[in-house]
C-alpha cells in the first residue's frame, strides 16, 4: 500500500507539497485542523501501529485536538473518515488550502485504472450482470441519494425499498442524507424503525465537521470568511488557480440556513448545483440543507426535465428490481457463435474507439481488428510447441481458426493489448505474480464473497495469450491439471466447514457458475491480471473471456460530451447532467 500525503497549506503561505510515494512502506500524515497554528506531526510508518490507521476527529468546541482511533486501515470506517477529511481524487490533484489530505492507494497507476474503468453512474447492463448483491445494493442506495438531492425523494425511497433485504449488510455505505430527506418530508420507509426517526438519533448522524464549522463561524463575518475558504482563496503557485472546496461550500450553506440568510443560502446552492458532480456528497451531509433540497431546488438550478427524470427513475427501478428478483445475468452473449463474437468485438471497436486513446494512428485508423484465420497445421504446430498435457482448449483453437489473434481492441476507455496469434502464444512462468496475489489476498477463484479460499499449485507453466506485459495487462490460460488440484483442495476445505459457511459457499458458487455441476465442468482457467493496479479477473473458459470482450467493446466513451452551454452531459459521479 502507498499513502500520498499532501501537506498543509496554511493561510498566507500559498505553498503545498506532496510526500511520497514511498514504495514498500505505508505512511500517514496527521492533519492540522483549520485555523489552528500548531505543526502537524511528522509522517509515520503505518507499520509502527500494525493493522491500524488514523481516524480524524474535529471537535465541536474548544481547542482543536488530534486523536487516533484504532480503526483497521482498510475498513469502511477508515475510508469514511478519509472522505470526511478530504475529497480523495480532487484533493490529490488540487492540494487543500488549510489542512493535510491523505490519499491511500495500491499505487498511482491504480488511479488511472480507476478513473478509466468508471463509466456512467448507472449502467443497466452492468447492474444486471453484477454478481455481488451487496455491491448492487450499495450502488442502488447511492443512486437513491442523488434522486433525493434532486428533490425526487419518492423515487429515492422506492429504490431504497428494492434492496431493503440487503440494506443492513451495506449500512456502512449509506449516506445520512437519506435519513435527513425522509425527516424533511416525513416520508419514512417502513423498514426504518421508530427509534431511528427520533431527533436524538438524527442528531448523531450529523457531520461533526459541519457542526464544528458552524460553531466556529457564528460571529459576524464568519460566513464570508468561510466562503473565502470554500472558494479556494489560497492559490497554490504550482496549480496556478484556486480550487473550490466542496466540504466548505456545504458548511457555508449549512451556516447560511442556520443564520436565516435565505438569499445567501440560495446563492451558495446555485454554486453547488453548478459543481454538482464534485459537491453532491458533501451537500447531502448537511441536515439543515434538506429544508431546501426537498423542493427540487437543485433540479431547477440544473435545468432538469421532469419527464426525463421520472422516465429515468422508472428505468433504474426496473433494472434493480430485475437484478434482485432474478439474480445476476451470467452470460448475455452465450448464444453467439465464435465467429459472431469476434465480429461483435471488431464492430464495437471500430464504432466506439477514440483512436487517440489507442496505439493506432488517429489519422489512419484500422478498418478491422480481425486477422486472417490460422490454418489447422499452424494450430497443431502451436500445441506441439507449447507441450501442454491436455493440448489447447477447443474454444481457443476455434478462435484461432476464425481469427489468428485479434489486434488491439477498445474497452470503452482505451486500447487493450492485442490477443496473440499462433506465432506469439507462449509459455509463461507466472510464479512471481502468484506471490503478488497471495500478498494482496486476492482469491484466484474470483467468486465474489466466497467464504473459503483455496490454495493453488505453482503457476510455472501458464500459456500467455496476449501481447501484454507487467506494465499493462497480462492474459494467460491455466492448464486443467492445475485447476483440478486446486478444486480438490477447495472441496476438501468445504467438507471441513460448518453448515453456515457451506450455505454461503454454495450461494456464491451458484451465482458465479450457475451450479456445482457448472463449476465442476471448469477445465482451463483464463486469468486477466493488471499488476500495476493489482486487479484480477478470471473466466471459466476462453469463450467466456471473449464474451467479456464483446461487452467491454460495446462501451461508449461519453464522459467528455458537453451540451451547448459547455456543461457535461454524462459523469461517472452523477447521472443528473444527462437529464436536462
Amino acid at each position: 500500500m502507498v499513502v500520498w500525503a499532501i501537506n498543509e497549506t496554511r493561510r498566507g503561505t500559498g505553498t503545498g507539497s506532496v510526500c511520497g510515494p514511498t514504495l514498500g512502506r505505508s505512511y500517514v500524515r496527521f492533519p492540522a485542523i483549520d485555523g489552528h497554528p500548531y505543526q502537524s506531526r511528522p509522517s509515520v510508518p503505518i507499520e509502527s501501529c500494525p493493522q491500524w490507521g488514523p481516524r480524524f476527529n474535529y471537535p465541536r468546541e474548544g481547542p482543536a485536538v488530534e486523536e487516533s482511533y484504532r480503526v483497521p486501515h482498510r475498513s469502511s470506517a477508515f475510508l469514511d473518515c478519509l472522505e470526511t477529511s478530504c475529497l480523495i481524487v480532487t484533493r490529490l490533484l488540487f492540494p487543500a488550502s488549510d489542512h493535510s489530505t491523505c490519499f491511500i492507494t495500491e499505487g498511482i497507476p491504480q488511479l488511472a485504472e480507476m478513473a478509466f474503468k468508471m463509466g456512467r453512474k448507472f449502467d443497466a447492463h452492468q447492474t444486471l450482470i453484477e454478481k455481488v448483491t451487496w455491491d448492487v445494493a450499495r450502488n442502488c442506495t447511492d443512486i437513491a441519494l442523488e434522486f433525493a438531492l434532486l428533490g425526487y425523494i419518492d423515487i429515492a425511497t422506492s429504490l431504497f425499498n428494492i434492496t431493503a433485504d440487503f440494506n443492513s449488510t451495506c449500512r456502512a455505505s449509506w449516506s445520512p442524507g437519506l435519513y435527513f430527506a425522509w425527516e424533511a418530508t416525513n416520508s419514512w420507509p417502513p423498514t426504518i424503525p421508530a427509534e431511528e426517526r427520533t431527533p436524538r438519533y438524527l442528531a448523531k448522524l450529523e457531520n461533526e465537521r459541519l457542526i464544528w464549522k458552524r460553531d466556529t463561524h457564528k460571529e459576524e463575518g464568519g460566513l464570508e470568511k468561510l466562503l473565502e475558504t470554500a472558494q479556494g482563496y489560497a492559490k497554490a503557485a504550482v496549480w496556478g488557480s484556486a480550487t473550490l472546496r466542496p466540504d466548505d461550500y456545504a458548511a457555508a450553506l449549512d451556516l447560511a440556513i442556520f443564520q436565516g440568510r435565505k438569499d445567501k443560502a440560495q446563492e451558495i446552492l446555485k454554486t453547488i448545483a453548478g459543481n454538482f458532480h464534485t459537491m453532491y456528497r458533501d451537500l447531502s451531509k448537511s441536515r439543515l440543507a434538506w429544508s431546501m433540497l426537498k423542493d427540487k431546488v437543485v433540479a431547477q438550478d440544473l435545468g432538469l426535465d421532469d419527464k426525463k427524470v421520472r422516465a429515468f427513475g422508472e428505468k433504474v427501478q426496473k433494472a434493480f428490481q430485475k437484478r434482485i428478483d432474478d439474480g445476476p445475468l451470467r452470460r448475455p452473449y452465450e448464444d453467439k457463435s465464435m465467429k459472431e463474437l469476434v465480429q461483435i468485438c471488431n464492430d464495437n471497436t471500430l464504432k466506439n474507439a477514440i483512436w487517440e486513446e489507442t496505439d493506432y494512428d488517429p489519422d489512419n485508423p484500422p478498418t478491422t481488428i480481425i486477422r486472417e484465420p490460422a490454418s489447422a497445421e499452424q494450430v497443431t504446430a502451436l500445441e506441439r510447441q507449447l507441450g501442454c498435457k491436455s493440448g489447447l482448449p477447443a474454444d481457443f483453437k476455434e478462435f484461432l481458426l476464425v481469427s489468428n489473434g485479434l489486434n488491439q481492441w477498445w474497452n470503452g476507455f482505451f486500447g487493450e493489448p492485442e490477443l496473440s496469434g499462433t506465432d506469439a502464444v507462449r509459455i509463461y512462468d507466472a510464479q512471481e505474480h502468484q506471490q503478488e496475489w497471495e500478498e494482496e489476498g486476492i482469491d484466484l477463484t474470483n467468486i465474489p464473497g466466497l467464504p473459503i479460499k483455496t490454495r493453488w499449485p505453482p503457476f510455472d507453466h501458464t500459456v500467455l495469450i496476449n501481447a501484454g506485459d507487467p506494465e499493462t495487462v497480462l492474459v494467460w490460460m491455466v492448464e486443467p491439471e492445475v485447476v483440478q488440484v486446486a478444486r480438490e483442495i477447495l472441496w476438501a476445505t468445504y467438507e471441513e466447514s460448518d453448515e453456515e459457511t457451506k450455505k454461503k459457499f454454495m450461494e456464491c458458487l451458484n451465482a458465479a457458475y450457475g451450479s456445482k455441476e457448472g463449476s465442476d465442468e471448469l477445465e482451463w482457467l483464463i486469468i486477466s491480471w493488471c499488476p500495476q493496479a493489482a486487479k484480477m479477473q478470471t473466466f471459466g473458459n476462453f469463450r467466456e473471456f471473449l464474451e467479456y470482450l464483446a461487452s467491454e467493446t460495446a462501451r461508449e466513451d461519453t464522459l467528455d460530451e458537453e451540451d451547448a452551454h459547455g456543461r457535461p452531459l454524462y459523469s461517472h459521479d452523477v447521472f443528473a447532467y444527462g437529464l436536462r
